[in-house]
């Protein structure tokens, strides 16, 4: 597998209009926010601090084994994004390459808001393979 370069995190594209994402110390790590169309990207490891682990752990499962490729593009990576569309709604996107995640403005408002922890959620499929902080 080739080595994947990451882009300068001070430029990112956004992946929907193509402004330019603003960097920004969210209470639990980095986030990056569109001003235009309102989505925001986030890492995995920074969703799993606030999120309910069942929603993070199906979420990342259904990127995996799941999920659709999708025509937009990790701003971080240049790799495509994986649609998550089973989970909710809202559009969940997440590179599987460098675990980036982006909300469109409707994810952003349902992940902010006190209604994620009472989601219920199917129960993650079996991994079929081990990765190392993939399959617990």
């Amino acid at each position: 597998m080739r080595p994947f370069a990451i882009a300068s995190l001070d430029a990112l594209p956004c992946p929907l209009c193509g402004d330019v994402l603003e960097r920004g110390a969210g209470r639990e790590g980095l986030v990056w926010i569109c001003r235009g169309c309102r989505g925001g990207a986030l890492t995995l490891p920074i969703l799993r601090r606030f999120a309910p682990r069942p929603f993070v752990n199906h979420l990342w499962q259904s990127a995996l084994h799941a999920g659709r490729p999708s025509a937009l593009r990790c701003p971080a990576c240049r790799h495509n994004f994986t649609e998550v569309a089973d989970i909710l709604s809202p559009r969940i996107l997440a590179c599987v390459r460098c675990y980036w995640v982006w909300i469109d403005r409707e994810g952003c408002g349902f992940l902010t808001s006190s209604t994620a922890v009472r989601v219920p959620l199917p129960p993650p499929s079996r991994c079929r393979r081990r990765r190392p902080g993939v399959c617990r």
